[in-house]
């Protein structure tokens, strides 16, 4: 860790002109930017973060003000605010024009309302930053809060809440938001909806738009706002635009508001909630009522707690619940609630027979409180807690610009200047009383229950029904037995004790430069392997990225075949748990992830230990053995997660259904469905060595390691297997795309499983042609590039037809294209008419935009494909995106770049008149209806030329019902696109290992 010590390391005094300077911020050694910390003449503080490497500037505010300060009777109020702060301001009043000057400028914005913060974002070209940062400004300073884009953006604000209606985690937040003390804002609905923020307001007769006037004049003072600017320009430049730009924000002197007593008192605990979810959940989670633990940041006594009991390791309780067949998962730690409050929660995952035993499960948690109580406070795990903290912070690489600023914003209302970046990483001080203080309120007699469950036995009484989002509930006192059971837990299982020492905790981080050339590169290449490799040359640190596809054609050749490589996939994971829980905790992780190759196994982390956790993933892939009772909960697991998927938002099946009739094979969650119930252990321990023996490994490399070790990596992942080679063409093979039909208007009729959700989607997507086509693919990229912001402005702004507006790319192997996706209240035939007359309009878009217009674009676009990567794991997937892609074109984004630069604006009209226009004989179109069982009739009347073009939407296509033969047949009648081929012969990529 280093300190920035200079001549203004001590705070000065603001004047006139003269802002308040601080510049001793802990900052990770990884870490080259320079940083100040200001405090304006109107009380606003300001982070400056000049970075001379970035190629993305960014800047975000945080109002330390949130929905607690909702007025009683306009819920929803402060989310309202911040959705109408981005739709014009006195100075910049056209209501797009801060989002389309990022667009222009390869950017884009963002922000959030939570219980006591709202928080504003952005990112933009560097160059354009000054631009940028002044639109931004505006917003606190003189907002318009247009007449008419307060009404239409209600209906976002409604939207957006109605997306969020079947959501078990919004509907169990606020459930248990409702049911808190109702005499703290804590309980407050957050989100807002028409109902709030028009029908109550006028019922009471009052002004929606004079309450936003107040409730912004009030809270936006300069006083409770953060600000960070981050740019590759100097401290000095950045400040000056801080200054210059942010001096008018209003300081009002108010003090931040806080609110006393807690969500949880007396009267709310000893009590269960028993809750009925929308998917097949089985959850179950303990809530403490803790003080503001944020106080305590210095030694993070909660931090020492939740390392303890959310332990995975043997001894934990999630072991011993594991052992009896009681639960999948189980994490714990402090949820931050708001100023003067928090929450330390046990959350687990339950099997069917952990809901039946759900009251024994409580005890268990608190015998392993009882023992931590019993052995005392160990200063080895604190000091074991500070070094991993100490570790992570050390070797802690950039992110993404605006999620950076974004995060740090928030954090400077937190923390001492000094630890503003450091103090949610670091533990300072072990402070053995602080710790026994937490502890002190995991007591039997001061939680909550919550039990999450399709199913619950013994209850008598009517489910209640919530107001927000109509969940079903019972809120009851403990019943007796669990009372009995809670009375005495000083006496704990045998099987419960206290983790060992992790001895994953690397004790190497040197980091060796590069020498020659670190392109990606082959260092073997034979009949059973193929390895690429890449030494890190540009973030140096101690850790490395390995990734290896292990080719089996048996994994996907049907649906059972598919089911059983995911039992064992899972059983794998769990069986591996209680050993990887520990890299995981010293910064060395794992993955397992089925795809329709066969299976890819990930390792990431500091790369000192690497091979041991290698060693012992593949030694029990090899040797894996199926225990009866895992196998049991391992395959309810992956049934309800099958069974889920159709509770999935609407816009998420559009999107799969698209997927389904263009990929050239991809089996169905119900095909896989079905196949579960007549599957048992002896099957996966037949199938595994059989789909282990025959197969291809390509791996790849990255990061903080040799080639040499990288040859010894994917030397013992063969040994393991010992495979037999593939024939060449299985090497070789790639799933395909299935090519449109020129001319023809597809569209694919779905109804949304879930019953009870209101919202419809559609996916319009138009295929455009070979996705090697560099030409072409420039075009596809500079008409996507063009029409973003326009889509977002008409399709969600203007027409409001919903909150979940999207326009991009879709890419497959062999083709590529343009979509359209809307989740919306309104039919999906309307949908489509209104992205047909969008696109329609999209011609003169492009025709209209003058020379110097055009060229932004390209050079906004251009800037993007080149943006650098932030730190190791993001250039690891760049890397091995185009490895399984097999196209390996790692150069991909230069080339494509170049090629942005030198589309004319004829050629992309020309473009746009073969591939785009609805009325083109020569486009490929294909759109997925999903239409909710709930519909609703439009709110207006259509007028009859619309209701015309509605109706003309199935007469004129090619509609495919939801009925499997005719989806078989449609496929069929399709051709595939070619497979994917390397772009230059592998040989060319080869390099003798050393």
């Amino acid at each position: 860790m280093t300190s920035q010590d200079n001549a203004d390391a001590v705070p000065v005094t603001a004047g006139p002109g003269h802002p308040a300077v601080f510049n001793a911020i802990t900052k990770p050694d990884q870490d080259d930017r320079s940083y100040r910390l200001l405090t304006l003449a109107n009380s606003l503080q300001v982070l400056l973060i000049s970075d001379a490497a970035t190629d993305k500037a960014s800047a975000a505010l945080d109002v330390h003000v949130g929905h607690l300060c909702d007025p009683e009777d306009v819920a929803g109020l402060a989310h309202f605010c911040e959705h109408l702060l981005f739709m014009g301001t006195e100075k910049y009043p056209v209501e797009n024009d801060y989002n389309q000057y990022l667009s222009e400028h390869g950017g884009h914005s963002n922000a959030f309302t939570s219980v006591e913060n709202t928080n504003y974002y952005f990112e933009v070209t560097s160059g354009h930053f000054e631009g940028a940062l002044d639109r931004f400004a505006q917003f606190f300073i003189t907002p318009l809060f247009s007449e008419s884009c307060t009404e239409r953006e209600m209906n976002a604000v409604d939207s957006e809440h109605k997306k969020n209606l079947q959501s078990d985690n919004w509907r169990v937040y606020q459930l248990e938001k409702d049911l808190s003390n109702p005499n703290h804002p804590y309980r407050k609905f957050g989100t807002g909806n028409l109902e709030t923020l028009r029908d109550i307001p006028a019922q009471k007769g009052l002004d929606i738009r004079k309450i936003l006037l107040e409730f912004h004049d009030k809270y936006y003072s300069a006083n409770i706002m953060k600000l960070v600017l981050l740019g590759k320009e100097s401290l000095d430049q950045l400040e000056s635009w801080a200054v210059a730009m942010f001096s008018a924000v209003k300081n009002k002197d108010i003090k931040v508001p806080s609110f006393e007593g807690h969500p949880l008192t007396k009267a709310e605990l000893g009590k269960e909630l028993l809750i009925k979810p929308v998917k097949e959940l089985r959850h179950l989670e303990l809530t403490f009522p803790f003080p503001d633990t944020q106080k305590m940041y210095k030694s993070q006594p909660s931090k020492y707690l939740a390392h303890l009991i959310g332990h995975e390791g043997a001894g934990s309780i999630l072991s011993l619940l594991k052992a009896k067949g009681w639960a999948i998962a189980l994490s714990a730690g402090i949820t931050h609630g708001g100023i003067n409050f928090d929450f330390f929660k046990v959350s687990i995952d339950l099997t069917l027979a952990g809901v039946e035993h759900y009251e024994e499960i409580v005890p268990i948690i608190f015998q392993y409180i009882s023992m931590v109580t019993a052995d005392g406070i160990k200063e080895w795990i604190f000091q074991e807690c500070k070094q991993l903290a100490a570790m992570s912070f050390r070797f802690k690489e950039k992110s993404p610009p605006s999620s950076y600023t974004s995060r740090v914003a928030g954090n400077m209302h937190q923390y001492d200047p000094e630890d503003i970046l450091s103090g949610p990483y670091l533990m300072y001080d072990y402070e053995a009383d602080k710790i026994a203080l937490c502890l002190s309120y995991l007591r039997p007699d001061n939680f909550r229950l919550t039990l999450v469950s399709p199913t619950h036995e013994g209850i008598t009484s009517d489910f209640e029904k919530a107001a927000w989002y109509g969940t079903e509930y019972v809120l009851r006192d403990f019943p007796d037995v669990l009372k009995k059971a809670l009375v005495n837990t000083k006496e704990h299982d045998p099987e419960l004790f206290l983790p060992s020492p992790n001895e994953f905790i690397p004790e190497n981080f040197d980091v060796r430069k590069v020498d020659g050339d670190a392109r990606a590169a082959i260092i073997r290449d034979d009949n059973i392997v193929r390895m690429w490799y890449k030494k890190d040359d540009t973030f140096l640190v101690p850790k490395a990225n390995v990734w290896f596809q292990l080719k089996s054609p048996m994994s996907y050749v049907s649906p059972l075949a598919c089911t059983l490589a995911r039992i064992y996939t899972d059983l794998l994971k769990d069986a591996l748990n209680e050993f990887s829980y520990y890299a995981e905790v010293a910064g060395l992780s794992y993955a397992l992830e089925n795809n329709t190759d066969g299976m890819v196994l990930i390792l990431a982390g500091y790369n000192d230990k690497l091979a041991t956790l290698l060693t012992k993933i593949v030694d029990k892939m090899k040797n894996l053995t199926v225990d009866q009772k895992r196998f049991k909960f391992i395959s309810e697991q992956v049934a309800r997660s099958y069974k889920n998927w159709a509770m999935e938002s609407p816009h998420q099946h559009a999107i799969y259904h698209v997927s389904y009739l263009t990929q050239e094979k991809l089996w169905t969650h119900e095909e896989k469905l079905a196949e579960l119930d007549g599957i048992t252990p002896d099957d996966i321990q037949r199938f595994y060595p059989q789909m282990l023996q025959h197969m291809h490994i390509e791996g790849l490399a990255h990061g903080n390691i040799e080639n040499a070790t990288a040859l010894k990596l994917v030397q013992i992942v063969e040994d393991a297997f010992h495979p037999k080679a593939l024939p060449a063409y299985q090497r070789a093979e790639t799933m395909r795309t299935q090519l449109l039909t020129p001319g023809i208007s597809y569209v694919h009729t779905r109804t949304v499983p879930n019953a009870d959700n209101l919202n419809s989607a559609i996916e319009y997507y138009i295929q455009v042609g070979d996705f090697t086509d560099a030409e072409l693919r420039a075009q596809l990229n500079l008409f996507s590039q063009i029409a973003h912001e326009p889509a977002f402005d008409q399709l969600r702004t203007k027409e409001q037809l919903g909150y979940m507006v999207f326009s991009g790319l879709r890419k497959s192997t062999g083709a590529m294209g343009f979509r359209v996706i809307i989740q919306s209240e309104r039919e999906p035939t309307f949908l489509e008419t209104r992205i047909d007359a969008f696109l329609a309009g999209l011609k003169k878009v492009i025709a209209d935009l003058t020379p110097e217009e055009f060229a932004k674009h390209q050079t906004a676009l251009a800037a993007r494909m080149l943006e650098k990567d932030k730190n190791l794991a993001q250039e690891s997937q760049r890397l091995w995106t185009h490895v399984s892609s097999r196209y390996y074109h790692f150069d991909q984004h230069v080339l494509d770049a170049e090629k942005v630069k030198r589309v004319t604006q004829d050629t992309l009209l020309a473009f746009f008149d073969k591939f785009i226009d609805p009325a083109s004989t020569t486009r490929c179109k294909l759109s997925v209806h999903v239409k909710s069982k709930k519909c609703p009739e439009p709110k207006v009347p259509l007028e009859q030329d619309v209701k015309d073009k509605v109706e003309a939407v199935l007469k004129t296509a090619h509609v495919v019902q939801d009925d499997e033969n005719a989806v078989a047949d449609l496929k069929a009648s399709w051709c595939l696109s070619k497979a994917a081929v390397p772009v230059k012969p592998v040989t060319e990529y080869m390099v003798k290992a050393v």
